[in-house]
């Protein structure tokens, strides 16, 4: 207990000193550090919660740097081409040749870990506060466990069969075995369905930057396309695109810190930056440093899609230099106001949540209508599909030009709808086994629950 209360009061200290003033907007007075228990105080326990959000943002899956899964499995799928011979941990994503000493996936094991750590002591603070007022209470609780169910999906089908965390004494934790992507699943759902009835769909902020009821629900109706419980897929992904908080955003606007689009964003640490994802995939010179949009993803785009147009961004005569022009905005914006916020949920996904799930109950004015929202806003013409396995297959296509470079997207949907196997088109060295990423070897030597390595590593 002495080691939990000392980490919540490093963590408190810590967002004090990142400024957690500006990142949130929540006032931490910096004077009570040394004689206030954190969770004896709403505006401390909220302080040390919050620093939660600029960690996703700078470190584990959802980070925006080259080693998030928005560049690493855009390598490992066929959307990036890596130009760069000598970033080893990312060329390996490239070529297929992930083995368990790759540092990328080490960071993204241990990143997530140490998070889900933060989450739970979080959790177990306010549990037990008794000074606390009820609505903070429930606000971090609710938030606590949306982030920690939705850390471990991103574990479970990146790695398949992982530890589900939900304690922070060390002797249990280092000693703790894997169970099965199904069980796992189900206690995020579990987390989730506990959240949405904590959190209010107000924000709690004067931005989307924190967790909302809509937010959960929009991850509710992915866990539940992931795991094909269609009508609740379908159930949950219309409760939020009926939510008047949310429609889908003209492309140009769609990445900005005002997007319509947007459910849950991460906001910039410092006033007048800008989303890392920028940084990351802009280039202004040839030869691409790091990497460039595939041929592949370049092909797929249909004659007339807006996709194409807004969101690429060629260099050079031959048209084969290519990156993603999602955010536009690199460093800072020259003013004290960020422009753009990186975007971890929006309303696009949910229509098409929508019609895939509406397509396997073979209600087609549904699928066909949520497809054609989206098609419509890209300048594509309306489509009319009777068979659940066409609807899919627009789906699918639609995803891809949607959300790439986006989160992991394209590899979890070829993943999830068994056609990894496509990869063989661009990529010779595929093989089934990569379909989930090796455990980090030195995971494996600290605790020996976690044996076997995954197949083929």
């Amino acid at each position: 207990m002495k080691n939990f209360c000392n980490y919540i009061v490093m963590l408190a200290a810590v967002a004090v000193m990142v400024g957690c003033e500006d990142f949130l907007e929540v006032d931490m007075p910096k004077d009570q550090m040394g004689s206030v228990a954190v969770f004896n105080d709403d505006k401390l326990a909220e302080a040390a919660w919050v620093n939660t959000y600029s960690n996703l943002r700078m470190n584990g899956f959802l980070n925006g740097k080259t080693d998030g899964i928005g560049f690493l499995l855009a390598c490992y799928a066929d959307d990036l081409d890596v130009t760069n011979p000598t970033a080893i941990y990312y060329r390996n994503f490239f070529e297929h040749s992930v083995m368990p000493s790759n540092e990328a996936v080490a960071n993204l094991w241990n990143s997530s870990y140490k998070q889900i750590y933060h989450v739970n002591a979080v959790l177990e603070g306010v549990e037990q506060s008794e000074l606390m007022s009820d609505a903070m209470k429930n606000q971090i609780k609710g938030e606590a466990l949306a982030v920690r169910a939705i850390l471990h999906f991103y574990l479970a089908q990146t790695f398949g069969d992982v530890p589900y965390v939900t304690v922070t004494d060390y002797e249990l934790n280092r000693k703790v075995g894997k169970i099965g992507v199904t069980e796992v699943m189900q206690l995020a759902v579990a987390d989730l369905k506990q959240a949405e009835e904590l959190v209010p769909q107000q924000y709690a902020s004067a931005e989307r930057v924190r967790i909302n009821k809509g937010a959960v629900q929009a991850f509710l109706a992915r866990m539940y396309l992931y795991t094909e419980n269609w009508p609740l897929a379908l159930q949950y992904a219309e409760t939020v695109i009926n939510t008047a908080d949310y429609e889908p955003e003209q492309l140009e606007n769609l990445f900005l810190k005002e997007s319509t689009s947007a459910i849950w964003q991460f906001k910039p640490e410092i006033g007048g930056l800008n989303a890392i994802e920028a940084n990351t995939y802009i280039f202004e010179a040839l030869p691409a440093p790091e990497s460039r949009l595939s041929q592949s993803l370049l092909n797929s785009f249909e004659t007339d899609d807006l996709r194409n147009e807004h969101w690429i961004k060629f260099l050079g005569t031959d048209r084969m230099n290519a990156h993603a022009f999602k955010y536009t905005v690199r460093g800072g914006s020259g003013s004290t106001a960020s422009k753009e916020y990186s975007v971890v949920l929006r309303i696009e996904e949910q229509y098409l949540i929508a019609a895939e799930a509406a397509a396997h109950l073979a209600d087609w004015d549904t699928a066909n209508g949520r497809l054609n929202t989206i098609r419509s806003s890209r300048g594509l013409g309306q489509v009319a599909y009777y068979e659940t396995q066409q609807v899919v297959n627009a789906v699918l296509n639609e995803r891809r030009a949607e959300f790439f470079c986006e989160f992991g997207h394209r590899f979890y949907d070829l993943k999830r709808l068994g056609r990894l196997g496509d990869l063989l088109e661009t990529k010779p060295n595929w093989r089934a086994a990569l379909q989930i990423l090796p455990l980090p070897e030195n995971e494996l030597l600290l605790n020996p629950n976690l044996l076997p390595q995954n197949a083929g590593y």
